[in-house]
């Protein structure tokens, strides 16, 4: 059993780069969670060194001059503006290219804040990335991952499958999308439809399933991703988690699927 970072080995917070596309309310909310505990106990468990982006448009440069942190960028569509984004194999050479220019931050952890790719071989090989999730992970169908996908998918497949509650979760990412051990499932947001609305109009309306969907997702970040995607880098950075093969344990006790809030 080893722990995804041992705070008695480092001797110093765990070294956290945010990676990000968008708007950046993830990567906010973890730095504000890791200032709050600063001026609360003169210390803290881990500590934002990086902001990334593959977006240039995004918000990452505006919050990295904010906070003063350093500010990296390598830009996505720029690179495949006259390439095939589905080639895998130029996929892992940007990553590689992204490797090499944050390497020398020496990042332990790696935060998937809103980060719209998919992290290939370069970057899970060589960090602890953690990403949260949208969706429920805990639950199983048929062998996988029933409320997993990108986007606002997870929150139409819950609705459609008249779950009460929607959650987020947070996990270890690997190369295949949504699969990583799990870490915290996040409370649950109360699925609420207007007066009337069935399920079955839902299935026959797709315009107005995303719109629900999408919602929903946005309502639940306030009690989801915002809460335990800075929680888990904190437990993470404490010593508490620990992974042997795929399974993972919270403070030496096995978690079957992941820790719930």
């Amino acid at each position: 059993m080893k722990l995804l970072f041992d705070p008695k080995v480092s001797g110093k917070p765990m070294r956290v780069a945010c990676f990000m596309s968008g708007t950046g309310t993830n990567t906010r909310k973890i730095i504000e969670y890791q200032k709050n505990y600063e001026q609360m106990f003169e210390t803290t468990p881990f500590k934002v060194i990086l902001i990334f982006t593959d977006n240039p448009k995004s918000n990452a440069e505006a919050i990295a001059k904010e906070f003063d942190i350093p500010y990296v960028k390598n830009d996505f569509e720029k690179f495949f503006e006259d390439k095939d984004k589905n080639n895998w194999e130029l996929r892992k050479f940007l990553d590689r290219m992204t490797y090499w220019m944050i390497k020398k931050y020496n990042i332990n952890t790696i935060a998937l804040c809103g980060y719209a790719r998919i992290i290939t071989q370069p970057i899970v090989d060589n960090y602890l990335v953690v990403n949260v999730h949208p969706g429920d992970l805990s639950v199983v169908e048929n062998g996988k991952r029933k409320y997993a996908g990108l986007h606002h998918i997870p929150a139409k497949k819950a609705i459609l499958a008249g779950e009460q509650f929607l959650h987020s979760s947070t996990h270890i990412v690997t190369e295949k999308l949504d699969a990583g051990p799990l870490l915290i499932v996040s409370r649950g947001l109360k699925v609420e439809l207007s007066d009337g609305v069935t399920l079955d109009e839902l299935r026959n309306n797709e315009k107005f399933l995303d719109n629900i969907a999408k919602d929903h997702q946005n309502k639940l970040k306030e009690v989801g991703d915002w809460e335990i995607l800075p929680l888990t880098l904190h437990w993470i950075a404490d010593g508490r988690f620990a992974i042997n093969n795929s399974s993972v344990y919270l403070d030496g006790n096995k978690l079957n699927n992941g820790h719930r809030l």
